[in-house]
Protein backbone atom coordinates (compact mmCIF):
# COMPACT_ATOMS: atom_id res chain seq x y z
CA UNK A 1 0.00 0.00 0.00
CA UNK A 2 3.02 2.39 0.61
CA UNK A 3 3.99 2.29 -3.07
CA UNK A 4 1.20 3.69 -3.79
CA UNK A 5 1.68 7.23 -2.48
CA UNK A 6 5.76 7.25 -3.16
CA UNK A 7 5.65 7.60 -6.56
CA UNK A 8 2.91 10.51 -6.34
CA UNK A 9 5.05 12.17 -3.85
CA UNK A 10 8.39 12.26 -5.81
CA UNK A 11 6.54 13.10 -8.86
CA UNK A 12 5.31 16.13 -6.48
CA UNK A 13 8.54 16.97 -5.72
CA UNK A 14 9.90 16.49 -8.91
CA UNK A 15 7.41 19.15 -10.71
CA UNK A 16 7.70 21.36 -8.13
CA UNK A 17 11.79 21.65 -8.00
CA UNK A 18 11.68 22.05 -11.89
CA UNK A 19 9.09 25.17 -11.23
CA UNK A 20 11.93 26.15 -8.87
CA UNK A 21 14.20 26.17 -11.24
CA UNK A 22 12.14 28.07 -13.96
CA UNK A 23 11.61 30.63 -11.02
CA UNK A 24 15.32 31.00 -10.66
CA UNK A 25 16.22 31.25 -14.70
CA UNK A 26 13.51 34.15 -14.67
CA UNK A 27 14.28 36.05 -11.91
CA UNK A 28 18.69 35.79 -13.22
CA UNK A 29 16.79 36.74 -16.43
CA UNK A 30 14.89 39.86 -15.13
CA UNK A 31 18.22 41.04 -12.81
CA UNK A 32 20.39 41.25 -16.04
CA UNK A 33 17.76 43.01 -18.33
CA UNK A 34 16.83 45.38 -15.85
CA UNK A 35 20.88 46.05 -15.41
CA UNK A 36 21.67 46.44 -19.16
CA UNK A 37 18.82 49.07 -19.30
CA UNK A 38 19.83 50.86 -16.71
CA UNK A 39 23.67 50.77 -18.08
CA UNK A 40 22.31 52.02 -21.56
CA UNK A 41 25.56 48.91 -22.75
CA UNK A 42 28.10 51.49 -21.00
CA UNK A 43 30.89 48.73 -20.39
CA UNK A 44 31.98 50.02 -17.10
CA UNK A 45 28.79 50.75 -16.09
CA UNK A 46 27.43 46.99 -17.13
CA UNK A 47 30.46 45.54 -15.86
CA UNK A 48 29.63 46.50 -12.62
CA UNK A 49 26.08 45.71 -12.70
CA UNK A 50 26.54 42.02 -14.00
CA UNK A 51 28.88 41.60 -11.83
CA UNK A 52 27.15 41.98 -8.85
CA UNK A 53 24.39 39.76 -10.13
CA UNK A 54 27.01 36.94 -11.78
CA UNK A 55 28.40 36.65 -8.03
CA UNK A 56 25.55 35.18 -6.02
CA UNK A 57 25.81 32.00 -5.39
CA UNK A 58 22.20 31.29 -6.44
CA UNK A 59 23.05 32.38 -10.15
CA UNK A 60 26.52 30.49 -10.73
CA UNK A 61 25.16 27.21 -12.05
CA UNK A 62 23.30 29.54 -14.74
CA UNK A 63 25.75 30.28 -16.66
CA UNK A 64 23.81 30.11 -20.28
CA UNK A 65 21.35 32.41 -19.32
CA UNK A 66 23.76 35.09 -18.81
CA UNK A 67 25.18 34.72 -22.72
CA UNK A 68 21.40 34.16 -23.62
CA UNK A 69 20.62 37.59 -22.36
CA UNK A 70 24.01 39.29 -23.67
CA UNK A 71 24.09 38.17 -27.34
CA UNK A 72 20.14 37.94 -28.01
CA UNK A 73 18.48 39.92 -25.06
CA UNK A 74 16.41 37.41 -23.32
CA UNK A 75 16.11 33.46 -23.00
CA UNK A 76 16.25 31.23 -25.69
CA UNK A 77 14.36 28.01 -25.74
CA UNK A 78 15.67 24.43 -26.84
CA UNK A 79 15.34 24.97 -30.48
CA UNK A 80 17.15 28.19 -30.55
CA UNK A 81 14.65 30.65 -30.57
CA UNK A 82 12.83 33.83 -28.79
CA UNK A 83 9.88 33.50 -27.18
CA UNK A 84 7.19 35.79 -28.43
CA UNK A 85 4.47 35.10 -25.78
CA UNK A 86 4.37 34.27 -21.51
CA UNK A 87 6.93 35.54 -18.85
CA UNK A 88 9.56 34.60 -21.29
CA UNK A 89 9.14 37.32 -24.09
CA UNK A 90 11.35 39.87 -21.94
CA UNK A 91 13.85 41.44 -23.74
CA UNK A 92 16.64 44.13 -23.34
CA UNK A 93 17.23 46.12 -26.09
CA UNK A 94 20.99 46.56 -24.99
CA UNK A 95 22.52 43.31 -26.47
CA UNK A 96 24.57 41.96 -29.22
CA UNK A 97 22.00 41.50 -31.90
CA UNK A 98 20.69 44.88 -31.41
CA UNK A 99 23.36 47.15 -31.60
CA UNK A 100 25.26 48.76 -34.33
CA UNK A 101 26.44 46.58 -37.27
CA UNK A 102 30.09 47.97 -35.95
CA UNK A 103 33.19 45.93 -34.69
CA UNK A 104 33.20 49.51 -32.02
CA UNK A 105 29.92 48.58 -30.98
CA UNK A 106 30.43 44.76 -30.61
CA UNK A 107 34.07 45.71 -28.92
CA UNK A 108 31.54 46.86 -25.60
CA UNK A 109 30.15 43.45 -25.80
CA UNK A 110 33.34 41.44 -26.33
CA UNK A 111 35.11 43.29 -23.55
CA UNK A 112 32.18 42.75 -21.09
CA UNK A 113 32.37 38.76 -21.80
CA UNK A 114 36.15 39.25 -21.72
CA UNK A 115 36.29 40.54 -18.23
CA UNK A 116 33.33 38.22 -16.48
CA UNK A 117 35.17 35.10 -17.65
CA UNK A 118 38.80 36.34 -16.03
CA UNK A 119 36.72 36.95 -12.62
CA UNK A 120 34.24 33.90 -12.84
CA UNK A 121 35.24 30.37 -13.61
CA UNK A 122 31.76 28.99 -14.37
CA UNK A 123 31.11 31.75 -17.17
CA UNK A 124 34.90 31.03 -18.44
CA UNK A 125 33.89 27.30 -18.42
CA UNK A 126 30.55 27.50 -20.15
CA UNK A 127 31.94 30.17 -22.59
CA UNK A 128 32.59 27.92 -25.78
CA UNK A 129 29.97 25.37 -25.49
CA UNK A 130 27.72 28.28 -25.48
CA UNK A 131 29.32 29.99 -28.48
CA UNK A 132 29.16 26.56 -30.13
CA UNK A 133 25.60 25.83 -29.64
CA UNK A 134 24.69 29.53 -31.28
CA UNK A 135 26.72 28.18 -34.20
CA UNK A 136 24.28 25.10 -35.01
CA UNK A 137 21.12 27.80 -34.36
CA UNK A 138 22.01 30.17 -37.58
CA UNK A 139 18.93 28.98 -38.92
CA UNK A 140 16.62 30.72 -35.86
CA UNK A 141 18.46 34.07 -36.59
CA UNK A 142 17.88 36.96 -38.28
CA UNK A 143 19.84 38.39 -41.24
CA UNK A 144 21.45 41.64 -38.99
CA UNK A 145 21.49 38.99 -36.30
CA UNK A 146 23.66 36.74 -37.79
CA UNK A 147 25.84 39.45 -39.11
CA UNK A 148 26.70 40.61 -35.73
CA UNK A 149 27.71 37.22 -34.55
CA UNK A 150 30.47 36.79 -37.00
CA UNK A 151 31.47 40.21 -36.55
CA UNK A 152 31.52 38.95 -32.74
CA UNK A 153 33.42 35.90 -33.10
CA UNK A 154 36.11 37.42 -35.78
CA UNK A 155 36.65 39.79 -32.32
CA UNK A 156 37.22 36.69 -30.21
CA UNK A 157 39.37 34.92 -32.31
CA UNK A 158 41.47 38.42 -32.46
CA UNK A 159 41.59 38.69 -29.33
CA UNK A 160 42.17 35.00 -28.28
CA UNK A 161 39.41 34.26 -26.55
CA UNK A 162 37.98 31.68 -28.03
CA UNK A 163 39.52 28.58 -30.02
CA UNK A 164 39.22 28.38 -33.53
CA UNK A 165 38.37 25.08 -33.58
CA UNK A 166 35.13 26.34 -32.17
CA UNK A 167 33.77 27.45 -36.11
CA UNK A 168 33.89 23.31 -36.78
CA UNK A 169 30.44 23.52 -35.25
CA UNK A 170 29.11 25.43 -38.26
CA UNK A 171 29.13 22.09 -40.49
CA UNK A 172 26.87 20.72 -38.12
CA UNK A 173 23.52 21.16 -38.87
CA UNK A 174 23.36 20.31 -42.74
CA UNK A 175 20.20 23.22 -42.59
CA UNK A 176 22.47 25.90 -42.24
CA UNK A 177 24.49 24.82 -45.02
CA UNK A 178 22.32 24.09 -47.15
CA UNK A 179 20.38 27.37 -46.66
CA UNK A 180 23.80 29.16 -47.46
CA UNK A 181 24.00 30.46 -44.00
CA UNK A 182 27.53 28.64 -42.75
CA UNK A 183 28.98 29.85 -46.23
CA UNK A 184 28.05 33.56 -45.40
CA UNK A 185 28.93 33.45 -41.87
CA UNK A 186 32.40 32.42 -42.72
CA UNK A 187 32.80 35.06 -45.48
CA UNK A 188 31.95 37.53 -42.83
CA UNK A 189 34.70 36.25 -40.34
CA UNK A 190 37.31 35.80 -43.01
CA UNK A 191 36.71 39.08 -44.74
CA UNK A 192 36.83 40.58 -41.40
CA UNK A 193 40.02 38.93 -39.57
CA UNK A 194 41.88 40.25 -43.06
CA UNK A 195 40.96 43.83 -42.55
CA UNK A 196 41.97 43.74 -39.19
CA UNK A 197 44.87 41.81 -39.06
CA UNK A 198 46.23 41.06 -41.95
CA UNK A 199 45.90 38.16 -45.01
CA UNK A 200 48.67 35.67 -42.77
CA UNK A 201 46.71 36.14 -39.26
CA UNK A 202 43.45 35.06 -41.31
CA UNK A 203 44.94 32.29 -43.11
CA UNK A 204 46.52 31.00 -39.26
CA UNK A 205 43.09 30.89 -37.98
CA UNK A 206 41.85 29.06 -40.59
CA UNK A 207 44.52 26.23 -39.93
CA UNK A 208 44.44 26.31 -36.94
CA UNK A 209 40.53 25.54 -36.81
CA UNK A 210 41.06 22.75 -39.38
CA UNK A 211 38.60 24.76 -41.71
CA UNK A 212 41.38 24.66 -44.36
CA UNK A 213 40.86 21.76 -45.75
CA UNK A 214 36.76 21.84 -45.29
CA UNK A 215 35.85 25.23 -45.98
CA UNK A 216 34.40 24.58 -49.37
CA UNK A 217 32.04 21.71 -47.31
CA UNK A 218 30.37 25.21 -46.27
CA UNK A 219 29.07 25.86 -49.78
CA UNK A 220 25.54 24.54 -50.67
CA UNK A 221 25.70 21.15 -52.32
CA UNK A 222 23.86 22.51 -55.25
CA UNK A 223 26.42 25.21 -56.13
CA UNK A 224 29.57 22.96 -54.77
CA UNK A 225 32.17 23.46 -57.17
CA UNK A 226 35.68 24.94 -57.60
CA UNK A 227 34.42 27.61 -59.94
CA UNK A 228 32.02 28.63 -57.76
CA UNK A 229 34.05 28.81 -54.75
CA UNK A 230 36.39 31.28 -56.65
CA UNK A 231 33.70 33.14 -57.95
CA UNK A 232 32.33 33.75 -54.22
CA UNK A 233 35.86 34.28 -52.70
CA UNK A 234 37.03 37.10 -55.19
CA UNK A 235 33.97 39.20 -55.18
CA UNK A 236 34.93 39.20 -50.56
CA UNK A 237 38.58 40.02 -51.75
CA UNK A 238 39.78 36.80 -50.27
CA UNK A 239 41.91 35.25 -52.89
CA UNK A 240 44.89 33.99 -50.28
CA UNK A 241 41.70 31.31 -49.06
CA UNK A 242 41.39 30.33 -52.89
CA UNK A 243 44.90 29.60 -53.22
CA UNK A 244 44.89 27.77 -49.61
CA UNK A 245 41.59 25.58 -50.59
CA UNK A 246 43.69 25.07 -54.10
CA UNK A 247 46.84 23.85 -52.58
CA UNK A 248 44.75 21.94 -49.92
CA UNK A 249 42.44 20.29 -52.97
CA UNK A 250 45.79 19.71 -54.57
CA UNK A 251 47.27 17.88 -51.90
CA UNK A 252 44.15 15.10 -51.69
CA UNK A 253 44.44 15.01 -55.32
CA UNK A 254 48.16 13.71 -55.18
CA UNK A 255 46.69 11.40 -52.07
CA UNK A 256 44.51 9.71 -53.77
CA UNK A 257 46.28 9.04 -57.24
CA UNK A 258 49.18 7.85 -54.90
CA UNK A 259 46.64 5.22 -53.36
CA UNK A 260 45.20 4.22 -56.14
CA UNK A 261 48.65 3.54 -58.02
CA UNK A 262 50.17 1.52 -54.71
CA UNK A 263 46.43 -0.68 -54.83
CA UNK A 264 47.37 -1.13 -58.76
CA UNK A 265 50.66 -2.20 -58.27
CA UNK A 266 49.87 -4.66 -54.82
CA UNK A 267 47.22 -6.25 -57.62
CA UNK A 268 50.15 -6.58 -60.13
CA UNK A 269 48.13 -5.11 -62.61
CA UNK A 270 49.76 -4.97 -65.89
CA UNK A 271 51.11 -1.75 -67.14
CA UNK A 272 48.31 -0.88 -69.75
CA UNK A 273 45.87 -1.11 -67.27
CA UNK A 274 48.01 0.93 -64.71
CA UNK A 275 48.16 4.09 -67.65
CA UNK A 276 44.40 4.00 -68.21
CA UNK A 277 43.50 3.86 -64.70
CA UNK A 278 46.10 7.26 -64.57
CA UNK A 279 44.92 8.93 -67.74
CA UNK A 280 41.20 8.63 -66.45
CA UNK A 281 41.68 10.52 -63.33
CA UNK A 282 44.05 12.37 -65.13
CA UNK A 283 41.22 13.64 -67.19
CA UNK A 284 38.26 13.56 -64.94
CA UNK A 285 40.47 15.83 -61.88
CA UNK A 286 42.23 18.11 -65.01
CA UNK A 287 45.82 17.44 -64.20
CA UNK A 288 48.68 18.30 -65.82
CA UNK A 289 51.33 15.79 -67.29
CA UNK A 290 53.80 17.04 -64.81
CA UNK A 291 51.72 17.00 -61.87
CA UNK A 292 51.05 13.52 -63.07
CA UNK A 293 54.55 12.60 -62.88
CA UNK A 294 55.73 14.03 -60.14
CA UNK A 295 53.12 11.87 -58.35
CA UNK A 296 54.05 8.78 -60.14
CA UNK A 297 57.57 8.95 -59.32
CA UNK A 298 57.00 9.66 -55.59
CA UNK A 299 54.73 6.40 -55.98
CA UNK A 300 57.41 4.14 -57.32
CA UNK A 301 60.23 5.08 -55.15
CA UNK A 302 57.71 5.31 -51.62
CA UNK A 303 55.97 1.72 -53.05
CA UNK A 304 56.22 -0.98 -50.16
CA UNK A 305 57.94 -3.45 -52.46
CA UNK A 306 60.77 -1.31 -53.13
CA UNK A 307 63.38 -0.61 -50.35
CA UNK A 308 63.26 2.14 -48.30
CA UNK A 309 64.58 5.71 -49.55
CA UNK A 310 66.81 5.63 -46.81
CA UNK A 311 69.02 2.38 -47.97
CA UNK A 312 68.54 3.50 -51.78
CA UNK A 313 71.71 2.80 -53.81
CA UNK A 314 72.44 3.07 -57.54
CA UNK A 315 72.18 -0.46 -58.35
CA UNK A 316 68.79 -0.79 -56.87
CA UNK A 317 66.92 2.90 -58.58
CA UNK A 318 68.42 1.26 -61.56
CA UNK A 319 66.39 -1.63 -61.14
CA UNK A 320 63.88 0.17 -60.06
CA UNK A 321 63.53 2.18 -62.99
CA UNK A 322 63.86 -0.77 -65.52
CA UNK A 323 60.80 -2.84 -63.63
CA UNK A 324 58.93 1.12 -63.99
CA UNK A 325 59.90 1.80 -67.53
CA UNK A 326 57.34 0.72 -69.79
CA UNK A 327 54.93 2.88 -67.48
CA UNK A 328 57.20 5.90 -67.30
CA UNK A 329 57.17 5.71 -71.07
CA UNK A 330 53.51 5.64 -71.73
CA UNK A 331 53.17 8.20 -69.49
CA UNK A 332 55.87 10.59 -70.42
CA UNK A 333 54.56 10.85 -74.16
CA UNK A 334 55.05 15.14 -74.27
CA UNK A 335 58.35 16.85 -73.72
CA UNK A 336 56.71 18.64 -70.65
CA UNK A 337 56.12 15.37 -68.85
CA UNK A 338 59.81 14.50 -69.49
CA UNK A 339 61.40 17.25 -68.44
CA UNK A 340 59.10 17.02 -65.17
CA UNK A 341 60.72 13.44 -64.46
CA UNK A 342 63.94 14.80 -64.91
CA UNK A 343 63.18 17.30 -62.09
CA UNK A 344 62.29 14.60 -59.92
CA UNK A 345 64.72 12.86 -60.47
CA UNK A 346 67.47 15.59 -60.16
CA UNK A 347 65.79 16.54 -56.49
CA UNK A 348 65.51 13.16 -56.14
CA UNK A 349 69.44 12.23 -56.32
CA UNK A 350 69.87 15.57 -54.30
CA UNK A 351 68.32 14.37 -51.24
CA UNK A 352 69.64 10.67 -51.10
CA UNK A 353 73.29 11.20 -50.93
CA UNK A 354 74.27 7.89 -52.32
CA UNK A 355 72.41 8.25 -54.95
CA UNK A 356 74.19 12.28 -56.01
CA UNK A 357 76.77 11.09 -58.20
CA UNK A 358 74.72 8.90 -60.09
CA UNK A 359 72.27 11.31 -61.64
CA UNK A 360 73.89 11.06 -65.11
CA UNK A 361 74.02 7.01 -64.83
CA UNK A 362 69.90 7.34 -64.23
CA UNK A 363 69.72 9.73 -67.10
CA UNK A 364 71.07 7.77 -69.78
CA UNK A 365 69.32 5.11 -68.30
CA UNK A 366 65.99 6.51 -69.08
CA UNK A 367 67.19 8.09 -72.56
CA UNK A 368 68.12 4.25 -73.76
CA UNK A 369 64.63 3.09 -72.43
CA UNK A 370 63.09 5.24 -74.39
CA UNK A 371 61.54 7.24 -71.70
CA UNK A 372 62.87 10.90 -72.53
CA UNK A 373 64.49 12.00 -76.32
CA UNK A 374 67.25 14.12 -76.75
CA UNK A 375 65.27 17.08 -76.52
CA UNK A 376 64.18 17.12 -73.23
CA UNK A 377 67.74 16.68 -71.59
CA UNK A 378 69.08 19.64 -73.77
CA UNK A 379 66.09 21.83 -72.46
CA UNK A 380 66.73 20.73 -69.12
CA UNK A 381 70.08 21.11 -69.11
CA UNK A 382 69.88 24.39 -70.98
CA UNK A 383 67.09 26.07 -68.74
CA UNK A 384 64.40 24.02 -66.69
CA UNK A 385 66.63 22.46 -64.31
CA UNK A 386 65.90 23.28 -60.76
CA UNK A 387 68.45 24.92 -57.88
CA UNK A 388 69.36 21.87 -56.19
CA UNK A 389 72.55 20.30 -56.95
CA UNK A 390 72.66 22.24 -59.93
CA UNK A 391 75.97 22.52 -60.57
CA UNK A 392 77.11 19.19 -59.95
CA UNK A 393 74.59 17.61 -62.31
CA UNK A 394 75.27 19.87 -64.79
CA UNK A 395 78.49 19.33 -64.96
CA UNK A 396 77.54 15.44 -64.64
CA UNK A 397 75.76 15.96 -67.44
CA UNK A 398 77.90 17.73 -69.83
CA UNK A 399 79.37 14.91 -71.05
CA UNK A 400 76.54 13.35 -72.66
CA UNK A 401 74.61 16.96 -73.73
CA UNK A 402 77.98 17.02 -75.81
CA UNK A 403 77.44 13.72 -76.92
CA UNK A 404 74.02 14.32 -78.01
CA UNK A 405 75.36 17.23 -80.13
CA UNK A 406 78.30 15.64 -81.26
CA UNK A 407 75.56 14.72 -84.55
CA UNK A 408 72.38 15.60 -85.39
CA UNK A 409 71.73 11.94 -86.58
CA UNK A 410 71.07 9.61 -83.95
CA UNK A 411 71.73 6.58 -85.55
CA UNK A 412 74.85 8.01 -87.14
CA UNK A 413 76.41 8.60 -83.63
CA UNK A 414 78.75 6.17 -81.40
CA UNK A 415 77.89 4.32 -78.67
CA UNK A 416 77.86 6.29 -75.59
CA UNK A 417 80.31 4.39 -74.15
CA UNK A 418 82.30 4.00 -76.92
CA UNK A 419 82.08 7.77 -76.77
CA UNK A 420 83.24 8.08 -73.16
CA UNK A 421 85.95 5.42 -73.42
CA UNK A 422 87.80 7.62 -76.64
CA UNK A 423 87.07 10.74 -74.82
CA UNK A 424 88.67 9.49 -71.80
CA UNK A 425 91.87 8.08 -73.93
CA UNK A 426 92.40 11.59 -75.74
CA UNK A 427 92.20 13.25 -72.41
CA UNK A 428 95.43 11.00 -71.63
CA UNK A 429 96.99 11.36 -74.61
CA UNK A 430 96.78 15.20 -74.37
CA UNK A 431 98.24 15.10 -70.73
CA UNK A 432 101.42 12.60 -71.37
CA UNK A 433 102.36 15.54 -74.46
CA UNK A 434 101.29 18.43 -72.34
CA UNK A 435 103.53 16.76 -69.53
CA UNK A 436 106.48 15.92 -71.86
CA UNK A 437 106.69 19.57 -73.20
CA UNK A 438 105.84 21.41 -70.63
CA UNK A 439 108.03 19.18 -68.02
CA UNK A 440 111.72 19.81 -69.38
CA UNK A 441 111.09 23.73 -69.20
CA UNK A 442 109.69 23.25 -65.77
CA UNK A 443 112.89 21.54 -64.50
CA UNK A 444 114.69 24.35 -66.30
CA UNK A 445 113.26 27.07 -64.44
CA UNK A 446 114.04 24.84 -61.04
CA UNK A 447 117.90 24.36 -62.16
CA UNK A 448 117.76 28.05 -62.92
CA UNK A 449 116.81 29.14 -59.69
CA UNK A 450 118.97 26.54 -57.82
CA UNK A 451 121.88 28.67 -59.29
CA UNK A 452 120.73 31.80 -59.51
Amino acid sequence: MASKYILPCFRLKSNRTKKEKDNECLAYRNELVEALDRTKGKLEASWKALDNIVSKPIYQRLSGQLYDVLYTGGLLTSDGKLPTRGDLKLRTSYCVFTTHVELNALRVYEQLVKRLRCRHKHLDVAFEPHAQRLLTLLGGFEEGARRRLALLMALYLIDGQINPRTLLALGQQQASIDEGLAMEFMLVVCSTLKRERGANFMLQMLKKSGLDGKIISFMPPMLRSDLYFQQVYQESDLDEVIKLHETRAGQELRKCLQQRLLDDFREKLPHVEVVRNVREFQREHHMSDSEVIGIVWQTINSNASCSSPANSSPEQTIRRLQTYAPLLNALCSTDSAQIALLMRLQEWCYEHHALFKSFERFAVHLYRAGVINEDAIVRWYEVDHIDKGKVAFLDQMRRFVHWLHSDSDANARVDYNTYVTNRRQTQQRSQTIYSDVIGPSLNANINFAKYS
